[in-house]
Protein backbone atom coordinates (compact mmCIF):
# COMPACT_ATOMS: atom_id res chain seq x y z
CA UNK A 1 0.00 0.00 0.00
CA UNK A 2 1.22 3.47 -0.76
CA UNK A 3 0.08 7.06 -0.68
CA UNK A 4 -2.37 7.68 -3.52
CA UNK A 5 -3.89 4.18 -3.57
CA UNK A 6 -7.67 3.88 -3.76
CA UNK A 7 -8.81 1.61 -0.91
CA UNK A 8 -11.91 0.16 0.72
CA UNK A 9 -12.55 -1.15 4.23
CA UNK A 10 -12.68 -4.94 4.21
CA UNK A 11 -12.60 -5.68 7.95
CA UNK A 12 -14.85 -3.75 10.32
CA UNK A 13 -13.36 -5.57 13.38
CA UNK A 14 -16.73 -5.88 15.08
CA UNK A 15 -17.63 -2.21 14.68
CA UNK A 16 -20.85 -1.23 12.99
CA UNK A 17 -20.29 -0.43 9.28
CA UNK A 18 -20.87 3.20 8.37
CA UNK A 19 -20.85 5.27 5.19
CA UNK A 20 -17.08 4.90 4.57
CA UNK A 21 -16.76 2.76 1.46
CA UNK A 22 -13.92 3.94 -0.75
CA UNK A 23 -11.17 6.46 -0.26
CA UNK A 24 -7.68 7.58 -1.19
CA UNK A 25 -4.68 7.08 1.10
CA UNK A 26 -3.16 10.51 1.73
CA UNK A 27 -0.73 9.66 4.54
CA UNK A 28 0.78 6.55 6.09
CA UNK A 29 1.97 7.14 9.67
CA UNK A 30 3.46 10.52 8.88
CA UNK A 31 4.50 9.78 5.27
CA UNK A 32 2.94 12.55 3.18
CA UNK A 33 2.43 12.51 -0.57
CA UNK A 34 5.58 14.60 -0.94
CA UNK A 35 7.74 12.28 1.22
CA UNK A 36 10.55 10.27 -0.33
CA UNK A 37 9.33 6.97 1.15
CA UNK A 38 5.60 6.82 0.45
CA UNK A 39 5.20 3.04 0.52
CA UNK A 40 4.60 0.53 3.30
CA UNK A 41 4.96 -3.21 2.75
CA UNK A 42 3.98 -4.50 6.18
CA UNK A 43 0.42 -3.52 7.11
CA UNK A 44 0.70 -4.73 10.70
CA UNK A 45 -0.14 -1.93 13.17
CA UNK A 46 0.33 0.77 10.52
CA UNK A 47 -2.13 3.67 10.44
CA UNK A 48 -3.31 5.18 7.18
CA UNK A 49 -5.08 8.51 6.80
CA UNK A 50 -7.79 8.21 4.18
CA UNK A 51 -9.83 10.83 2.34
CA UNK A 52 -13.21 9.08 2.07
CA UNK A 53 -15.68 9.43 -0.79
CA UNK A 54 -17.84 11.77 1.32
CA UNK A 55 -14.95 14.24 1.79
CA UNK A 56 -14.13 13.35 5.40
CA UNK A 57 -10.65 12.41 6.60
CA UNK A 58 -10.05 9.50 8.93
CA UNK A 59 -7.33 7.26 10.34
CA UNK A 60 -7.70 3.48 10.07
CA UNK A 61 -5.41 0.50 10.50
CA UNK A 62 -3.96 -0.43 7.12
CA UNK A 63 -4.65 -4.10 7.88
CA UNK A 64 -8.38 -3.27 7.64
CA UNK A 65 -7.99 -1.84 4.13
CA UNK A 66 -7.71 -3.46 0.73
CA UNK A 67 -6.31 -1.75 -2.34
CA UNK A 68 -8.70 -1.46 -5.26
CA UNK A 69 -7.49 -1.99 -8.80
CA UNK A 70 -7.96 1.69 -9.71
CA UNK A 71 -5.48 4.48 -9.04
Amino acid sequence: MQVGNVVEIVDWKGSKPDNRKHGTVIRIQGKHRWSVDKRVDSKKDVLAEVLWQDGHLGWVLASRLDKLGID
